[in-house]
């Protein structure tokens, strides 16, 4: 479900999600079209049992991201 929340929807991760797919789902929400979308998922609430290994893999995918001209 995705809500619009005046550009702060929250992306929310359960402890049973599958961390990869989380990763994946809250970097598009947040670095598609520069985050400049009225429903960007600007903040991530991710539960506690999870969180490191949610940290971890999202800094990792982070690193790949490519600034500029994609061309």
């Amino acid at each position: 479900m995705q809500l619009e929340l005046g550009g702060k929807s929250p992306v929310v991760v359960f402890e049973d999600a599958n961390i990869e797919k989380a990763v994946q789902i809250s970097s598009v929400a947040l670095f598609s079209n520069n985050g400049q979308l009225c429903t960007a998922g600007s903040r991530t609430f991710v539960h506690e049992s999870i969180y490191d290994k949610f940290v971890e893999a999202a800094t990792a995918n982070a690193k790949k991201l490519q600034v500029g001209d994609s061309s």
